[in-house]
């Protein structure tokens, strides 16, 4: 039947074709004469039909040989092709990986990471998909991404969260501002101050709201904008001050920002690599994982 048909028959055929002998075919695929020649009867007897034709003196490729010859060599020459292939993926020399990001990771340090990655791996193919922690999470939830860089707000059973990064609040002000001489402030000291904050459904905006209730609320809010990018060019201006995690600064080094630290209370959150629970990364995730780990472990606030 055509289904006990092996790539070990097809092979000893197509090199029986090749050397025009079985005892240097034999040699060749390191077996024995009477070993290849029952493979060689195995599949003819599958196909039906003869395959080779032997004399005494000679081996010559029959009419139907002939015919399925350039197929049974292109199946062995894939086959190679695909075990090279896959070789080439666990080497991390080829392969794909898709991973998400937060918006924070992405205009900061996501860069690096790259970098870092293909220097040492070129030939990795890499799809990023750049949103908000919970949307980056999500992915890897419905299995788009491998793994997330991320915040992890609340623990999910099917997901392991390594944190790498205590991303403190900071304030950001122009460096004109008199809060930018100081070495440090709290939010008492700063609750009269004019700031710049994000919109209602920002999950930054929230942590803030969960950390200092009503002294949140009594913030004066004249501006409010969708993300950090656009809150650092009004402070960059001189509008206002805001309250950052102090990642973001390094995404608008192209302004005159000081930043200075702020407590009582000391508000943080923690950002790392979010994986799906028992679920094997690729050698190319992997890898990335690696240098991820790295490059967002050497941040300093």
């Amino acid at each position: 039947m055509l289904r006990d048909i092996t790539l070990g028959d097809i092979s000893a055929f197509v090199t029986v074709a090749k050397l025009g002998s079985f005892a240097l075919a034999a040699e060749e695929l390191l077996v024995t004469q009477s070993a290849l020649s029952r493979r060689i009867k195995k599949l003819e007897s599958s196909l039906g039909a003869p395959l080779l034709d032997r004399t005494t003196r000679s081996v010559s490729v029959s009419r139907l040989g002939a015919e399925f010859l350039p197929q049974a060599e292109r199946i062995v020459t894939d086959f190679h092709r695909s075990l090279d292939d896959i070789n080439q993926v666990v080497k991390v020399q080829r392969g794909t990986v898709s991973f998400s990001c937060n918006m924070t990771i992405s205009d900061t340090l996501l860069p690096e990471i790259l970098a870092q990655l293909k220097t040492s791996f070129p030939q990795i193919r890499i799809r990023v998909y750049e949103d908000s922690s919970p949307h980056a999470i999500a992915k890897v939830l419905d299995g788009q991404s491998e793994l997330a860089l991320a915040q992890l707000g609340e623990p999910h059973p099917e997901l392991d969260f390594e944190p790498l990064i205590d991303d403190r609040f900071v304030i950001a002000c122009h460096k004109s501002h008199p809060l930018a001489g100081e070495r440090s402030t709290t939010w008492e000291a700063v609750k009269d101050e004019s700031f710049v904050l994000l919109r209602n459904e920002s999950g930054t905006r929230k942590i803030l709201q969960r950390h200092l209730g009503d002294r949140y609320e009594a913030i004066a809010n004249d501006l409010q904008v969708g993300h950090f990018h656009s809150q650092l060019g009004l402070v960059g201006k001189g509008i206002g001050i805001a309250a950052i995690p102090s990642l973001v600064r390094l995404s608008r080094k192209d302004l005159e920002l000081a930043i200075v630290p702020i407590s009582n209370p000391t508000i943080q959150r923690k950002l790392g690599i979010v994986t799906y629970k028992g679920r094997s990364l690729s050698p190319a995730a992997q890898e990335l994982r690696k240098v991820a780990a790295k490059v967002m472990s050497s941040f300093e606030e």
